[in-house]
């Protein structure tokens, strides 16, 4: 058996030699709290949760932190949320529901009872007429001037002592639908 060789003395000006020490591991990737908050906000404040979830893109890219996916669920999400707002804004818009003349000719109306008097009446035609002026809809205009003289010719007859006939009835009812068409969603 051979013995192993006996160490050597140092010479000078040169070192011992060690093993190489392990690389150390590499620190835990944390998760991007933009990330999280990117998500939760396009749900609430859609362009805040989109700016903040793409800055997270960019923070979560490769060997950074983790939280990619979440960051670009929440720029899809806040698009979707941003176009569905904007749908509805659209929609709104076009739709008379929010003309004045709607509001005030359906408050103009629900006044009315089955009891009114030539007062109310009087007041109802008058609410209409002004409501038919403060109308922005063409649609919505024609509507309220309609039934106000629906119910200015059923005054005209009152007073007359005419009773309202079933046609005159029968055209309230519709004129009042249409208002009801025009001025409510989803009618």
């Amino acid at each position: 058996m051979t013995q192993p060789p006996a160490p050597q003395p140092a010479q000078p000006g040169f070192a011992p030699s060690y093993p190489a020490a392990p690389a150390p591991a590499a620190p835990p990737r944390g998760f991007s709290g933009l990330a999280i908050a990117g998500v939760i906000l396009a749900i609430f404040v859609p362009f805040v949760g989109f700016i903040l979830s793409l800055i997270a893109i960019f923070q979560t890219g490769a060997t950074k932190k983790r939280g990619r996916g979440l960051a670009i669920t929440g720029v899809v999400l806040s698009v979707v949320v941003m176009a569905s707002a904007g749908a509805v804004i659209y929609s709104l818009s076009k739709s008379t529901v929010i003309d004045p003349g709607c509001t005030a000719g359906k408050a103009a109306i629900f006044k009315l009872d089955a009891n009114a008097t030539p007062a109310t009446l009087d007041t109802a035609i008058a609410e209409l007429n002004a409501a038919a002026d403060k109308a922005k809809n063409d649609d919505v205009r024609k509507a309220m001037k309609t039934l106000a003289d629906d119910y200015t010719k059923l005054m005209a007859d009152a007073k007359a002592g005419k009773a309202p006939d079933n046609a005159a009835m029968q055209r309230i009812t519709a004129d009042g639908q249409a208002i009801d068409d025009l001025c409510t969603i989803g009618s």
